[in-house]
């Protein structure tokens, strides 16, 4: 018990002493671990947008540009949806995508859409 006791004291004291020795590697610790946390939700919600862009990528052959692109525009379900609406619904000018390679990108993300509303 008393070696519990102590390592809580030492736990606590490496919390709350504000010297640079010690705040500084705790700080980018915790903000290491706060970004990985971060990252980790990301992937797990955004299963709309990694069924779109796995279905793109396997049906068109795209560039090293297109596919960073799409990496950028779909990288979220937020996002995915943003782009269905600005250039599926409301027909914008796409400066990467146009014609028939726009029309089967809007299909697939139509589609992961209505996917991922189901999982």
């Amino acid at each position: 018990m008393k070696k519990f006791l102590l390592l809580v004291v030492v736990i606590l004291a490496l919390f709350t002493i504000d010297h640079p020795a010690i705040k500084e590697p705790r700080e980018a610790l915790l903000g290491e671990g706060v970004s990985l946390l971060s990252e980790q939700s990301k992937v797990a919600r955004s299963t709309s947008a990694k069924i779109a862009r796995t279905q793109i990528s396997q049906k068109l052959e795209l560039d090293e540009t297109e596919l960073e692109y799409l990496n950028d525009a779909l990288g979220t379900d937020d996002k995915l949806k943003a782009f269905h609406l600005r250039y599926c619904k409301e027909n914008d000018l796409n400066l990467y995508f146009y014609g028939n390679k726009l029309n089967v990108i809007c299909k697939i993300v139509g589609e992961s859409i209505f996917e991922g509303k189901s999982l």
